[in-house]
């Protein structure tokens, strides 16, 4: 082999270091057999486009001609892989690198090494000491961050073999480190100003002490690693691949190993789709299928899948030869601290697909800043990835079975039952506290909220004065602190952060619920069922609120009568947000039959007579309205009193008892204001009143009050808009599109033509397909001939899936009338102006936008009404 020269000059030698003013390099002939080329890669390749597509972007030598762009002010030389392992950072890396050399980007080669960065690691996550446990440095020398992580190849070691493989003679290799590193990128550099520029590749590093030594002065390199390293180089973080890519994997795989008569995925489409979805796209997982699968060409796919969807076993089933999902996991495991360890076996203590920092915060019994910086060190080794929203995490489902055997194996010194129980409380404490704020007037929950925190502030004060008078008993004292300032953390300061708490904590607090019940604690499945009740219903969420209150019943049996008197209610108004109306009204007659006095069946009556007056049972629903009202005047609840208005003025409505429903319903927004003047409003029943108010003189006089129809119907938009509640807004923009029509289809036909549009597009966006065909209905009548058909056709077809007979007569009979005639100015005021015209056009949208002013302007009379 020819040998690599230095002529020196004018410089110093150190040992044999070069640290010359002028240092000549003169390089063999032939490129040496170690830089002929890399580590082969495979023709079953795929999913990967974008990746590639990058990294071969930025080693594009054309690129690299002219000074800094303006979109890329500092170009970097070197690009980082990272992602969970088996995600196919290596195999990337080797396609990348094969590509630019056949493109004759790098005519000196392709220098690969594997730096086993996560090889043999002593294991260091098991349990942490009680220090660590609370979050406590063990002391001023305490390092955790250099703790066993001096792993896998030496940088020295490494420099010494590609400096030998560069045909620098043995002899002439520098001893230390950094002079090695300098001769290094000194002979990368002769390369390239030859004409001849390396590649390198540092595959499987674990850190960034172990890559800066090795990485050239003014070439090229591509970086893997399972961890997020800082060593000035573009990231490229490497996910799951698409359901689709990781089909076409399994496809590829199987015909590259045994041609292309292997035709399953093609025979079996979704057997296959299933297995992409079982292995939840990690590359290394689908060839483990692809070679178990090859390995037996009998085998269906459908058997495999089969074998694959029992979780206990799951990552028993994905191993093969010298190759396992587990085995891949167990290197990024063993490379943790101790608390970081820790935290990653406790999460699987909190159900559902994500969880926060808060929640993480809890389980691991620590401060929040504490549980984040966890957290992120656990993203950094990637064995959680970032949820949906910024401080929300995630596992992916492979890591998180293997994260379950890891938590079974410590559960006892984890205490993995207690975190359990700490993480039940706090959510059985922020859902009943997040409750309140939609089921109590503002202004008490508030003031609950306030007199919880208070007195909370004075029982951690008192904690602190006896922390300091018993210094013996520092860490139980602290961790009672921890447990108290926790439990501060429970409340909310306002409707809307409540409410952003339980939308971000849907999907895990229902999950919670059902685990509840799984591990046997009947006590708190059944309160967090019944305390989520409220916010299902305010957010429309059928399916979970039903799934829910099933577990509630089920839980109430063992629990006594009032328990089971709320999960029968509970359900019961979850079959009848359903439509599944006949179910509602056994789950609450059988809770009226519960009830011991009329405070008990008072809600009970009020949510039975919603479900007759949706059943058409109209005299039955009077009924329990009457006797609900009755029980609250006698009890003097004034909001139970006008509750219970709202809901007999709109069965009243339904009966056609027009004069009567006006009457109650007028009495029931003045009281509702009353009560808001004393702080004790529902500001969600003063809307359904004003709807209902509207609806009525829009059946019984649609001709003498058209805008104080539309002037109720903004006056509950603005409650809709102040509640967030995207389904009342719905359901205004629908009524809106018919009072406009009533009140003059030839003035206002625009207007009613846009809000019957955006009903049915804020339904559809919502999943709520009934509502949207009762909105495609009420656009057929404002919409010209052609959309009219279409859209009652639609609402027909919908109605028709739904089984709502009643719905299809009625649209069969619209489709059916004759409404070619140009619509009518009789309802316009004869010496109405132009501007009256405009301010009642504008009046929603003057409402979207905030400007509740418009409501007081005096133009109308009967418009300043309350």
């Amino acid at each position: 082999m020819a040998a690599t020269r230095n002529t020196i000059s004018g410089g110093l030698f150190l040992n044999a270091v070069i640290q010359g003013h002028t240092v000549t390099v003169r390089l063999p002939p032939q490129v040496t057999p170690a830089l002929s080329g890399a580590p082969p890669r495979t023709e079953a390749f795929t999913g990967r486009d974008d990746e590639l597509s990058m990294l071969l972007g930025l080693l594009d030598p054309a690129r690299d001609n002219g000074a800094s762009t303006r979109t890329e002010p500092d170009r970097p030389r070197a690009a980082l892989v990272t992602g969970l392992g088996g995600a196919g950072k290596t195999e990337l890396a080797l396609q990348a690198a094969h590509l630019a050399r056949e493109r004759g980007w790098f005519p000196g080669g392709v220098l690969f090494t594997d730096l086993r960065g996560y090889a043999g690691l002593p294991c260091h996550c098991d349990v942490p000491s009680h220090a660590e446990q609370h979050g406590r440095d063990e002391g001023p020398n305490h390092d955790r961050a250099t703790q066993g992580r001096q792993r896998g190849a030496r940088p020295g070691e490494v420099l010494g073999e590609l400096l030998r493989a560069l045909g620098l003679a043995p002899e002439r290799v520098p001893s230390g480190t950094q002079d090695r590193s300098r001769l290094f990128a000194t002979v990368l550099d002769a390369y390239a100003e030859q004409g001849r520029p390396i590649l390198l590749v540092l595959d499987n590093a674990s850190s960034a002490e172990q890559v800066r030594p090795l990485l050239p002065g003014t070439g090229k390199a591509l970086i893997t690693s399972r961890h997020t390293l800082d060593v000035g180089a573009r990231l490229l973080d490497l996910g799951m691949l698409a359901p689709g890519a990781a089909v076409e994997l399994l496809a590829r795989a199987l015909v590259l190993a045994l041609g292309d008569a292997d035709t399953r995925v093609a025979r079996e489409p979704a057997a296959a789709a299933d297995i992409a979805g079982l292995c939840g796209g990690l590359p290394l997982a689908v060839r483990i299928v692809a070679a178990l699968l090859a390995a037996d060409p009998a085998r269906p796919l459908r058997a495999m899948a089969e074998d694959l969807e029992e979780a206990a076993t799951r990552l028993d089933e994905l191993s093969y030869e010298d190759r396992g999902v587990r085995a891949a996991f167990e290197l990024s495991y063993r490379h943790l601290e101790a608390e970081e360890a820790r935290m990653f076996r406790l999460m699987t203590a909190v159900p559902g697909p994500d969880l926060s920092v808060e929640t993480a915060a809890v389980v691991a019994d620590r401060e929040p800043r504490g549980a984040r910086r966890l957290l992120e060190a656990l993203h950094r080794a990637h064995l959680v990835e970032r949820g949906g929203a910024y401080g929300r995490w995630r596992m992916h489902d492979l890591v998180r079975l293997y994260a379950e055997e890891r938590a079974r194996d410590q559960a006892r010194p984890d205490r993995h039952e207690e975190a359990g129980d700490r993480l039940l409380d706090h959510f059985c404490a922020r859902a009943r506290a997040a409750g309140a704020w939609l089921s109590l007037p503002e202004a008490q929950a508030r003031r609950e909220a306030q007199a919880r925190r208070e007195a909370q502030a004075r029982r951690e004060a008192q904690l602190q004065r006896e922390a300091q008078l018993q210094r013996e008993a520092q860490f139980q004292r602290e961790a009672q602190l921890q447990r108290e300032s926790q439990a501060r953390r429970e409340e909310f300061a306002s409707r809307e952060e409540a409410v952003t708490w339980l939308d971000a904590e849907e999907r895990t607090l229902v999950a919670a619920v059902t685990a509840a019940a799984g591990r046997g604690d009947r006590a708190r499945s059944h309160a967090l069922a019944v305390d989520l009740a409220p916010y299902f219903e305010f957010r429309q969420r059928t399916g979970e609120w039903i799934t829910t209150a099933l577990a509630a019943v089920d839980a109430a049996g063992r629990l006594g009568r009032h328990a089971e008197l709320a999960a029968a209610m509970t359900l019961g108004n979850a079959y009848r947000l359903a439509r599944r109306y006949d179910e509602s009204a056994a789950q609450l007659r059988r809770a009226l039959g519960l009830a011991r006095d009329d405070r008990a069946r008072s809600p009970v009556l009020h949510n039975l007579g919603l479900t007759y007056l949706r059943m058409g049972a109209l005299a039955k629903a009077e009924a329990c309205h009457r006797r609900d009202r009755r029980i609250c005047a006698l009890a003097g609840d004034l909001r139970g009193r006008a509750q219970a208005a709202v809901a007999l003025g709109d069965a009243l409505r339904a009966r056609r008892r027009h004069p009567e429903a006006a009457k109650v319903l007028t009495e029931a927004v003045t009281l509702l204001q009353r009560l808001d003047g004393l702080g004790l409003g529902n500001r969600t029943a003063l809307m359904h009143a004003r709807v209902n108010l509207a609806l009525t003189y829009l059946a019984g006089r649609p001709d003498r009050t058209p805008t104080y129809i539309l002037w109720q119907l903004c006056a509950a938009l603005a409650a809709a808009r102040d509640l967030d509640d995207l389904h009342a807004q719905a359901l205004i923009f629908m009524n809106l599109s018919t009072a406009y029509r009533n009140r003059c289809a030839a003035c206002h036909g625009p207007s009613a033509l846009a809000w019957g549009r955006r009903a049915v597009t804020l339904f559809e966006e919502l999943g709520d397909s009934y509502h949207r065909a009762r909105a495609l209905t009420a656009l057929g009548l404002a919409a010209g001939p052609e959309e009219a058909r279409r859209s009652l056709a639609e609402a027909l077809s919908i109605f028709e899936d739904l089984g709502a007979g009643r719905e299809c007569r009625e649209v069969r009979a619209l489709s059916r009338a004759d409404r070619t005639e140009p619509p009518g100015r009789e309802a316009c005021t004869a010496d109405e102006s132009e501007q009256v015209r405009d301010w009642v056009d504008d009046l929603p949208h003057a409402v979207l936008r905030g400007d509740d002013g418009r409501l007081g302007d005096v133009l109308i009379p009967g418009c300043n009404i309350g």
